[in-house]
């Protein structure tokens, strides 16, 4: 095993940070200020997507807070997989509970009850919150590691998808105030693109067990991230 998949194997996923949470200890805190930290956002945009009142919606996060700071979702099963797939049950088995508790009649759109239909909201806001960490994992990267401009170079690729590389590399010379050709922007462009499908195996290995190769690439193309990933795994601007 390189020094690398070794760090991978030691990555404390999103089970042993729930199991963190309520235990003894100084890693307690960090660690329930690391879960509500990570998906406060996404789960807040799922519950007001699925649950259209407002008030309701908030009763629903209030109570899912209060399970994971209590203790209640301390029993959370690794061998169930997908913590995604844990936290969309728990969220359904709430908004049932309290939909059924209120007498309030249909439920919201799309059969709850079953877990094996695809439920396209959740699977939507936990890509984008997923991207969104990678993202921000790139970010701290580039701002760690002296000269790194692979986040600067990505976003101006996204920002002008139609530019040509000429023109792209004139605007990152902007930037850092010094000549860029074009065949350095392009490699710069191709590690850069490197090094966002490694931070984006490295945030999916904390969402799932096993995290085995095949694993992660299943959860890649079960997110609808399958063509970013085979694009950016391919090399050359496209």
């Amino acid at each position: 095993m390189t020094t690398s998949e070794e760090r991978l194997t030691e990555i404390p996923t999103n089970w042993t940070n729930i199991a963190s949470a309520h235990a003894a200890g100084p890693r307690s805190q960090q660690a329930m200020g690391e879960l509500v930290g990570r998906y406060h956002d996404a789960l807040t945009r799922y519950i007001h997507l699925k649950v259209r009142d407002r008030h309701l919606a908030d009763e629903v996060l209030q109570e899912f807070w209060t399970k994971l700071l209590t203790g209640k979702l301390a029993g959370a099963d690794r061998s169930k997989g997908r913590f995604r797939d844990y936290l969309r049950t728990v969220l359904h088995r709430l908004i049932i509970d309290h939909f059924r508790a209120r007498k309030l009649q249909p439920l919201p759109p799309g059969d709850l009850l079953d877990a094996s239909v695809p439920d396209e909201d959740f699977d939507r806001v936990w890509r984008e919150a997923v991207l969104s960490r990678v993202w921000s994992r790139l970010e701290t990267y580039q701002a760690t590691t002296p000269k790194n401009r692979y986040a600067t170079v990505l976003q101006l690729r996204r920002d002008h998808p139609k530019a040509p590389i000429e023109e792209i590399a004139e605007k990152l010379a902007a930037v850092v105030g010094a000549p860029v050709s074009p065949e350095a922007f392009r490699k710069s462009l191709q590690r850069a693109r490197a090094k966002f499908i490694e931070l984006l195996v490295v945030e999916l290995k904390e969402t799932i067990h096993p995290t085995d190769s095949a694993d992660v690439e299943a959860e890649i193309n079960d997110l609808g991230l399958g063509r970013l990933y085979r694009r950016y795994t391919t090399g050359g601007d496209r």
